[in-house]
Protein backbone atom coordinates (compact mmCIF):
# COMPACT_ATOMS: atom_id res chain seq x y z
CA UNK A 1 0.00 0.00 0.00
CA UNK A 2 3.05 2.14 0.91
CA UNK A 3 3.75 2.26 -3.35
CA UNK A 4 0.39 3.34 -4.08
CA UNK A 5 0.59 6.40 -1.84
CA UNK A 6 3.80 6.92 -2.91
CA UNK A 7 2.21 6.56 -6.80
CA UNK A 8 -0.77 8.99 -5.87
CA UNK A 9 1.61 11.82 -4.48
CA UNK A 10 3.73 11.52 -7.85
CA UNK A 11 0.82 12.00 -9.83
CA UNK A 12 -0.57 14.56 -8.02
CA UNK A 13 2.73 16.79 -8.33
CA UNK A 14 2.29 15.79 -12.10
CA UNK A 15 -0.97 16.53 -12.71
CA UNK A 16 -0.57 19.82 -10.75
CA UNK A 17 1.79 20.82 -12.67
CA UNK A 18 0.13 20.31 -15.89
CA UNK A 19 -3.01 22.15 -15.16
CA UNK A 20 -1.31 25.12 -13.84
CA UNK A 21 0.71 25.47 -17.24
CA UNK A 22 -2.74 24.92 -18.83
CA UNK A 23 -3.82 28.04 -16.66
CA UNK A 24 -1.11 30.23 -17.61
CA UNK A 25 -2.28 30.35 -21.32
CA UNK A 26 -5.81 32.56 -19.63
CA UNK A 27 -5.47 35.88 -18.47
CA UNK A 28 -5.29 35.45 -14.90
CA UNK A 29 -8.47 38.18 -14.34
CA UNK A 30 -10.36 35.20 -15.79
CA UNK A 31 -8.89 32.57 -13.43
CA UNK A 32 -11.26 34.27 -10.44
CA UNK A 33 -14.27 34.41 -13.00
CA UNK A 34 -17.43 32.86 -11.40
CA UNK A 35 -17.94 29.67 -12.97
CA UNK A 36 -20.84 27.76 -11.06
CA UNK A 37 -18.09 25.43 -9.63
CA UNK A 38 -18.30 25.35 -5.87
CA UNK A 39 -15.24 27.48 -4.76
CA UNK A 40 -16.55 29.78 -7.73
CA UNK A 41 -13.69 29.50 -9.74
CA UNK A 42 -10.02 28.04 -10.55
CA UNK A 43 -8.03 29.51 -7.92
CA UNK A 44 -10.75 29.50 -5.85
CA UNK A 45 -10.85 25.86 -6.52
CA UNK A 46 -7.31 25.47 -6.30
CA UNK A 47 -6.81 27.18 -3.27
CA UNK A 48 -9.27 25.07 -1.61
CA UNK A 49 -7.11 22.45 -2.58
CA UNK A 50 -3.86 24.01 -1.28
CA UNK A 51 -5.83 24.45 1.85
CA UNK A 52 -7.13 21.20 2.68
CA UNK A 53 -3.75 19.71 2.19
CA UNK A 54 -2.20 22.10 4.01
CA UNK A 55 -4.45 21.03 6.51
CA UNK A 56 -4.46 17.03 6.22
CA UNK A 57 -0.48 17.24 6.06
CA UNK A 58 -0.44 18.77 9.35
CA UNK A 59 -2.94 16.52 10.97
CA UNK A 60 -1.34 13.35 9.48
CA UNK A 61 1.94 14.82 11.05
CA UNK A 62 0.27 15.33 14.07
CA UNK A 63 0.26 18.78 14.04
CA UNK A 64 -2.69 21.15 14.30
CA UNK A 65 -3.15 22.83 10.77
CA UNK A 66 -2.22 26.71 10.80
CA UNK A 67 -4.65 29.11 12.96
CA UNK A 68 -7.64 30.59 10.59
CA UNK A 69 -7.59 28.44 7.88
CA UNK A 70 -10.91 28.08 6.35
CA UNK A 71 -11.98 25.30 3.07
CA UNK A 72 -12.03 28.46 1.62
CA UNK A 73 -9.45 30.96 2.32
CA UNK A 74 -8.04 32.13 -0.49
CA UNK A 75 -3.84 31.48 0.05
CA UNK A 76 -2.56 33.19 -2.98
CA UNK A 77 -4.58 35.72 -5.35
CA UNK A 78 -1.81 35.62 -8.22
CA UNK A 79 -1.22 32.60 -10.16
CA UNK A 80 2.53 32.30 -9.64
CA UNK A 81 3.06 32.81 -6.08
CA UNK A 82 0.02 30.42 -5.96
CA UNK A 83 2.26 27.69 -8.02
CA UNK A 84 5.14 28.40 -6.14
CA UNK A 85 3.00 27.63 -2.99
CA UNK A 86 1.30 24.22 -4.42
CA UNK A 87 5.09 23.18 -5.85
CA UNK A 88 6.53 23.53 -2.21
CA UNK A 89 3.60 21.39 -1.12
CA UNK A 90 3.98 19.12 -3.63
CA UNK A 91 7.13 18.40 -2.15
CA UNK A 92 6.16 18.12 1.23
CA UNK A 93 3.26 15.83 0.38
CA UNK A 94 5.88 13.30 -1.84
CA UNK A 95 8.72 13.63 1.31
CA UNK A 96 5.69 12.44 3.87
CA UNK A 97 4.46 9.77 1.24
CA UNK A 98 8.37 8.41 1.46
CA UNK A 99 8.15 8.43 5.02
CA UNK A 100 5.47 5.83 5.18
CA UNK A 101 5.56 2.39 6.91
CA UNK A 102 3.09 -0.28 7.47
CA UNK A 103 2.20 0.66 10.98
CA UNK A 104 1.46 4.15 10.31
CA UNK A 105 -0.68 2.98 7.78
CA UNK A 106 -2.83 0.16 10.00
CA UNK A 107 -3.03 3.31 13.22
CA UNK A 108 -5.89 5.73 13.85
CA UNK A 109 -5.95 9.43 12.79
CA UNK A 110 -7.26 12.29 15.81
CA UNK A 111 -7.85 14.99 14.77
CA UNK A 112 -9.98 18.13 14.54
CA UNK A 113 -12.48 18.65 11.40
CA UNK A 114 -12.37 22.31 10.39
CA UNK A 115 -15.35 22.46 12.08
CA UNK A 116 -13.32 21.84 15.71
CA UNK A 117 -14.84 18.46 16.46
CA UNK A 118 -12.64 16.12 17.83
CA UNK A 119 -12.68 12.83 15.24
CA UNK A 120 -11.12 10.16 14.60
CA UNK A 121 -10.49 8.01 11.32
CA UNK A 122 -8.54 4.90 9.88
CA UNK A 123 -5.59 6.29 8.85
CA UNK A 124 -4.84 4.51 4.95
CA UNK A 125 -8.77 5.39 4.09
CA UNK A 126 -8.11 8.68 5.29
CA UNK A 127 -4.89 9.39 3.09
CA UNK A 128 -6.91 7.55 0.37
CA UNK A 129 -9.26 10.14 0.48
CA UNK A 130 -7.28 13.15 0.43
CA UNK A 131 -5.77 11.53 -3.21
CA UNK A 132 -9.48 11.22 -3.61
CA UNK A 133 -10.60 14.42 -2.84
CA UNK A 134 -7.37 16.25 -5.32
CA UNK A 135 -9.08 14.33 -7.88
CA UNK A 136 -12.39 15.77 -7.68
CA UNK A 137 -11.44 19.16 -7.04
CA UNK A 138 -8.69 19.05 -10.05
CA UNK A 139 -11.91 18.02 -12.61
CA UNK A 140 -13.70 21.29 -11.26
CA UNK A 141 -10.78 23.27 -12.25
CA UNK A 142 -10.11 21.35 -15.50
CA UNK A 143 -13.93 21.83 -16.49
CA UNK A 144 -13.37 25.59 -15.34
CA UNK A 145 -10.29 25.79 -17.49
CA UNK A 146 -11.94 24.36 -20.61
CA UNK A 147 -14.79 26.78 -20.38
CA UNK A 148 -12.57 29.91 -20.56
CA UNK A 149 -10.97 28.55 -23.74
CA UNK A 150 -8.10 27.03 -22.36
CA UNK A 151 -6.74 23.04 -23.89
CA UNK A 152 -7.17 21.12 -20.89
CA UNK A 153 -4.51 18.62 -20.55
CA UNK A 154 -4.72 15.12 -20.11
CA UNK A 155 -5.09 14.35 -16.52
CA UNK A 156 -5.71 10.93 -16.20
CA UNK A 157 -3.60 8.77 -14.01
CA UNK A 158 -3.08 6.06 -17.17
CA UNK A 159 -1.21 8.75 -18.97
CA UNK A 160 0.88 9.61 -15.76
CA UNK A 161 1.56 5.70 -15.55
CA UNK A 162 2.12 5.07 -19.07
CA UNK A 163 4.91 7.91 -18.84
CA UNK A 164 6.62 6.04 -16.36
CA UNK A 165 4.67 7.60 -13.10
Amino acid sequence: MISHFQLMARYNDWANRRLLDAAATVPEDMLWADRGVFFRSFLGTMNHLLVGDTMWLARFKGEPPPEGLKLDSVLHRGLEPFRTARQVLDESILAFTRSLDESRLASSLAYRTSAGQQTETPFSGTLFHVFNHQTHHRGQAHGVLTGLGAKGPELDLVYFIRLGG
